[in-house]
């Protein structure tokens, strides 16, 4: 299976540097279809409309990067077609500036209520990442992803930022011609670089929200208890990960609750990694990580939340507990009947 990047060649650098961060998490080279980078593109000697329609054909991992030129491409909505009818698996990206109330996207052949997401979304990119993870082979570094998802990021809004700042600048100078005809003064200094900023929500407003906005699952949940129950800011993984879900099931058994969280400790350690709510804490002597702590952004915050954060929290628990039954050790004999 490949991942088949679809796109219009007037958004090449948005498609180099989605191409820069599968590299960078480990997809291989001959896993990736791009061609508007040779090194990913077609074949020499190979007739590109045959060539592209073998590729869709074997129902690769397409990647839609959608955007009003996308629209205005025949060769991208033939593209865009094909894929449809072979039903492959797929992820629609958005371009910073894509309206997703234009006419072309509506009525198009995606189904505009299917979920996508812009390309300097962080959050989306890491969910997008796990999907990407459940048919290709990616770095099990947690550092490696985090690190590799915010250098894309700053790189998109770098590009974003020189996209726009020639239509500013312009929009600049059309208002000092109609202050100078008008014989008024008018100086706004206006820096393009700070109008187009997004300032980063801090990672407790972002923790916070995911969790009010329910888009944390049940088992995430569960950790967060566990957490603040047992006071335990530190986890451990690697080698020593099965203590540590020795530690949740003895805890699970105790507080009767369903052991969600000792059968996918694994993954929700990796999830939270990917939603950067941990950072490694400790290293073994090969330099894997063996333990992770919550970051202290977050951690500060934990023991007083905010009462809706809680009740959330609390209402999951109560969803998940379960009556358990006292085992009996040894059964005692009926009374004889004599």
């Amino acid at each position: 299976m490949k991942i088949f990047i679809s796109h219009s060649s007037k958004n090449k650098l948005y498609g180099d540097k989605l191409v820069d961060l599968l590299r960078n998490i480990g997809i291989k080279e001959d896993e990736i279809i791009f061609t508007s980078n040779t090194a990913y593109g077609i074949p020499i000697g190979q007739n590109i409309f045959n060539w592209l329609k073998s590729q869709i054909t074997e129902k690769p991992f397409v990647i839609y990067l959608l955007s009003e030129e996308y629209y205005q491409s025949i060769a991208c909505l033939n593209e865009m077609g094909a894929a449809w009818i072979i039903e492959n698996k797929h992820a629609a990206i958005f371009t910073p500036n894509f309206n997703l109330s234009s006419k072309e996207f509506q009525s198009g052949a995606l189904d505009p209520r299917e979920i996508g997401f812009y390309i300097n979304d962080e959050e989306r990119i890491l969910s997008f990442l796990q999907l990407i993870s459940e048919d290709f082979e990616i770095s099990k570094s947690h550092i490696i992803i985090s690190q590799s998802v915010k250098k894309f990021i700053s790189e998109v809004n770098d590009f974003k930022t020189e996209i726009l700042k020639p239509l500013l600048n312009k929009v600049i100078q059309q208002e000092k011609l109609v202050a100078k005809e008008e014989h008024k003064i008018v100086e706004t200094a206006i820096e393009p670089l700070k109008v187009i900023s997004v300032k980063n929500t801090d990672l407790y407003t972002k923790f916070t929200s995911l969790i009010t906005l329910k888009k944390l699952k049940d088992d995430e949940l569960i950790l967060l208890h566990y957490i603040i129950e047992t006071g335990r800011f530190k986890l451990m993984t690697g080698w020593q990960e099965q203590n540590e879900i020795d530690n949740i099931r003895e805890w699970e058994l105790i507080n009767e609750i369903d052991n969600k969280l000792s059968r996918n400790y694994p993954s929700i350690l990796k999830r939270f990694e990917l939603r950067g709510f941990t950072e490694v804490s400790a290293l073994t002597s090969s330099n894997n990580p063996k333990e992770l702590k919550i970051k202290e952004e977050i951690s500060n915050h934990l023991l007083d939340l905010p009462e809706n954060v809680i009740n959330i929290i609390t209402e999951n628990i109560d969803k998940n507990h379960l009556e358990y039954i006292a085992k009996v050790k040894a059964e005692e004999p009926e009374d004889l009947p004599f």
